[in-house]
């Protein structure tokens, strides 16, 4: 079989969600510095100007943080994609990718679930090896990610027996 003749069974991408937009984040750095800047302009009123040195520092080191963990985020995602040939998870982070290829035959499916929170976590699981997907997702979105996975997984092994 070429590889023009893999069929796609599953294909999804997956990124964090991030809770701002751009103009969310500059939103709340402002939000962030402008009580800060008020209050270091009336700590030098009255004379103690050494507070507003500790003041500035951690309202700056807070926005610092904010930014620095959206960038993060905004760098990280994952592809699973499912062929006739081939299960492949495909991590990027910073611009490193890491690809894993596991075999669809034997692939298991698992699901760790949690009577209060439901789907904690999905591994694909090959003899020994587990690989985990989908830990960006929150509980809702990963189950509904284990079931279409697990759908797809059956109606390729269905449709590869028949011969279609």
């Amino acid at each position: 079989m070429t590889v023009a003749d893999n069929h796609v069974w599953f294909d999804t991408l997956i990124v964090p969600h991030l809770a701002l937009s751009g103009h969310g984040l500059r939103l709340v750095s402002i939000l962030l510095l402008a009580p800060a800047i008020v209050l270091g302009a009336t700590l030098v009123i009255f004379n103690a100007w050494p507070a507003t040195c500790f003041v500035g520092a951690e309202s700056l080191l807070a926005v610092l943080a904010l930014h620095w963990c959206a960038r993060r985020l905004s760098q990280q995602g994952e592809r699973v994609t499912l062929t006739d040939s081939d299960l492949i998870v495909e991590r990027w982070n910073r611009g490193v990718t890491r690809r894993e290829r596991l075999e669809p035959g034997w692939v298991c499916l698992e699901r760790q679930e949690h009577e209060d929170f439901g789907c904690e976590a999905i591994f694909l699981r090959v003899s020994r090896r587990r690989v985990r997907i989908g830990a960006a997702l929150g509980a809702e979105a990963r189950a509904e990610l284990a079931a279409a996975l697990q759908a797809a997984l059956e109606k390729r092994k269905q449709d590869l027996h028949l011969g279609r």
